[in-house]
């Protein structure tokens, strides 16, 4: 993702929630753009050609988060695709890009969180080539659930977008 497009980023991110009924206030919205822009951040955007979906990888931590950084797990933290784009065909390319560039940022493994009554995102990740790990936890009102996966490393590519129609931009 480059720097100019933080701001449509963020409002995918925006839309999606408020079309799940889950709408953040700017506390919220602040924390997530400083997230986005964070140095250790990979950051992406899916392409159509306008922003229609973001993602954001962050180095993992041992103790569920809470810990020192483990170098070898990065943990998505988000993946969102703009209510007019979804079940088009932009989650799995964007999560398969974000497996992609980490594996070849020398990370070893990848984990997601994800509600256990997220059906569509449990469906995603697992066409991704994550599975189920052993790990769950309390969630709202349910338990989240964490999917894992090992990755590939190669070189690093130039940029952090996917084009959806032409392949990833560099």
């Amino acid at each position: 993702m480059r720097p100019d497009e933080l701001d449509s980023a963020v409002s995918v991110w925006r839309e999606a929630n408020v079309a799940r009924g889950a709408p953040h206030g700017s506390e919220r919205t602040a924390r997530v753009r400083a997230k986005l822009s964070a140095s250790d951040a990979l950051a992406f955007v899916a392409l159509r050609p306008g922003i229609v979906g973001m993602a954001l990888a962050e180095p993992g931590r041992f103790d569920d988060g809470a810990g020192e950084p483990d170098p070898s797990l990065l943990h998505i933290s988000m993946v969102f695709v703009h209510p007019t784009a979804q079940r088009s065909g932009v989650g799995l390319p964007l999560v398969l890009h974000v497996l992609a560039v980490a594996g070849r940022h020398a990370y070893q493994r990848a984990a997601v969180w994800t509600a256990d009554d997220n059906t569509p995102a449990r469906g995603l990740y697992e066409r991704a080539g994550m599975t189920l790990t052993a790990r769950s936890a309390p969630f709202r009102a349910g338990i989240k659930l964490q999917y894992g996966c090992l990755l590939d490393s190669e070189p690093a590519p130039l940029g952090d977008q996917i084009n959806l129609l032409d392949g990833p931009r560099t």
